[in-house]
């Protein structure tokens, strides 16, 4: 089988389906609950089967032969590996690293370390922090603001100051402060010889940065920098990413606690988690991966205060283990962890947003499937780490060579479109298993009759409440009189007593094709929980389930009853 035909069954995600005619239009979230023992599950299976299978293929095919790859695929309910797979590249230097890539083998993870920082920051002070302005907690930028106000043309410039006033925590976790990127780090003026050849004028030293490449700067210097370098946009108008915005959460993750980052990561996440191969500081380079070319100077390649963006080491077992943690909300309350993972604005791609610092790439047409993603880079070395909450699952790659980047991102795309729709069919499959099926009311003419579809959701075939249609009754509700029009799919909303799941009936109105956005978007998450009856929604049903989560009756809220599986 080629990667082609490995592909079908993702692309067959991304085309409508003839159900879709009536324009199902699920809320936002998963169509059914995440599975569960997937490691066992046949559909899951194969396809980690089939991810094996085409990144040898194109490993083969000579894709990534100058990089070096660890790749895990994990379950948040499962402590072991789903897939483990690592490839070795031949220019690696076996006397300083590693002679074979595992997952135990260690790399730089690049700018995925942010992730590291916010969870810190989540861990240490919450949520609390995130609508404050970022110089309540920093002396320097308070100093900066203090500063501007006495200078009324420094305070009407726009352009050249930045409005640290205005600058929230939040917004700096999310990339959307407009600062600069970087300050001394990577400025052309440390390749002085070059950029003059190429008709930069030349630069007085006090428009030179002091420190960068290979000094990375102190504190001090930092912020001397930082406070004269121009805004890009005002705060809050579009993500623009920024690594100096995550060197500042750092030395904010110090003011509030008191400690220096590196114990903070020890305390918070590497002690609780056993992260054996996770490092702050370089650690020896025969427990890494060494490329031929520039390996030795980038394992080496010293961030100092920068760390907090982009510096931290760690294999795909230990990233596993930390994505495992956030997907079960190890570390934070699981509301918290919700607040997290949302987008915080778009970018310029309508399937691509930005959260904090999450990259969230959105998957499928018949629903969008979101990964939460971080990806890296750091010189030869590159990171990846994408979580579906829908289906409680991730993975982390990691690379080191060349063309690192472009090796992950491929491997990255092979992944997810083999993985994403087996854990939808693994999803749907269960559901079936656990809820499909016919439930009565003794002595009553009741009964509902549930079943799955190529469609979203638990499909609502047949129902009756003494004697009457509640098919009829939506249809009345909804304005829907072609009975071919009207769809009633319960989707999960997450809410669980014990024993007791709860799903939510949408039904989508009747709508005409539309032609733009004001005509053809979703508005199902307008309507739900618009008709109650006894102030109960009517779309509101609650399933009692055995101790193998197999649902054993459904309760529709509103008519006051339950109807057991027969």
């Amino acid at each position: 089988m080629n990667s082609v035909t490995r592909l079908l069954p993702f692309l067959g995600l991304l085309c409508p389906s003839v159900v879709n005619a009536i324009r199902l239009c699920p809320i936002l979230g998963p169509s059914w609950p995440a599975p569960t023992g997937i490691s066992m599950d046949p559909v899951v299976s194969e396809a980690l089967h089939d991810v094996t299978a085409t990144i040898q293929q194109a490993i083969n095919a000579g894709n990534f032969s100058s990089d070096s790859i660890a790749l895990q695929i994990f379950d948040a309910n499962d402590p072991g590996a789903l897939l483990s797979a690592s490839y070795t590249a031949a220019e690696i230097d076996t006397t300083l690293g590693v002679s074979e890539v595992d997952e135990n083998t260690v790399f730089r993870i690049g700018s995925t370390s942010k992730l590291f920082t916010m969870i810190m920051l989540l861990i240490e002070k919450g949520f609390h922090p995130l609508q404050d302005p970022i110089a309540e907690y920093i002396p320097e930028l308070r100093q900066a603001v203090t500063e501007l106000v006495r200078n009324s043309t420094q305070w009407d410039d726009g352009i050249d100051f930045v409005k640290w006033d205005e600058v929230t925590v939040g917004e700096l976790a999310t990339h959307l402060a407009g600062i600069g990127r970087d300050y001394g780090v990577l400025d052309l003026t440390e390749q002085a010889s070059m950029v003059e050849a190429l008709g930069f004028p030349p630069l007085p030293k006090p428009q030179i940065p002091v420190c960068g490449r290979p000094n990375p700067c102190n504190r001090e210097q930092f912020f001397n920098g930082m406070v004269h370098k121009h805004p890009i946009v005002p705060t809050s108008s579009t993500p623009i990413y920024s690594n100096a915005a995550f060197q500042i959460l750092g030395y904010l993750l110090e003011e509030i606690t008191g400690d220096n980052v590196e114990k903070i990561l020890s305390n918070d996440l590497v002690m609780p988690l056993n992260l054996s191969r996770t490092f702050y500081n370089t650690p020896n380079s025969s427990l890494g991966v060494i490329p031929n070319t520039g390996g030795l100077e980038f394992w080496n390649f010293a961030m100092g205060d920068e760390i907090p963006a982009g510096g931290i080491y760690s294999s795909a077992k230990d990233m596993a283990t930390f994505g495992r943690a956030i997907l079960s909300s190890t570390l934070l309350p699981p509301d918290l962890t919700r607040r997290w993972m949302k987008p915080a604005s778009h970018t310029s791609s309508l399937d691509y947003s930005v959260g904090a610092p999450w990259e969230i790439l959105s998957f499928g047409n018949e629903r969008p499937i979101d990964l939460y993603t971080k990806s890296g880079d750091i010189g030869v070395y590159s990171s990846v780490l994408a979580l579906s909450p829908d289906h409680g699952v991730g993975f982390t790659i990691l690379g080191a060579g060349a063309n690192s980047h472009e090796s992950l991102a491929l491997a990255s795309d092979l992944v997810s479109a083999i993985l994403i729709p087996a854990l939808e069919q693994s999803a749907k499959n269960q559901a079936h298993q656990r809820f499909a099926g016919t439930y009565t009311l003794a002595n009553t003419n009741s009964s509902i009759t549930l079943t799955t579809d190529d469609g979203p959701g638990l499909l609502v075939t047949n129902w009756i409440n003494n004697s009457f249609s509640m098919l009829t009754a939506f249809m009345a509700l909804n304005g829907i009189h072609d009975p071919s029009q009207l769809s009633i799919r319960l989707y999960p909303t997450g809410l669980e007593s014990p024993g007791k799941i709860s799903f939510r009936a949408v039904t989508p109105p009747p709508l005409p094709p539309g032609i733009g956005p004001f005509t053809s978007s979703c508005i199902t998450w307008v309507t739900l929980d618009s008709h109650v009856y006894g102030n109960v929604g009517i779309d509101e049903f609650e399933f009692n389930v055995d101790e193998s989560g197999n649902a054993v009756s459904v309760s529709p809220r509103a008519l006051r009853t339950t109807l057991k599986k027969t």
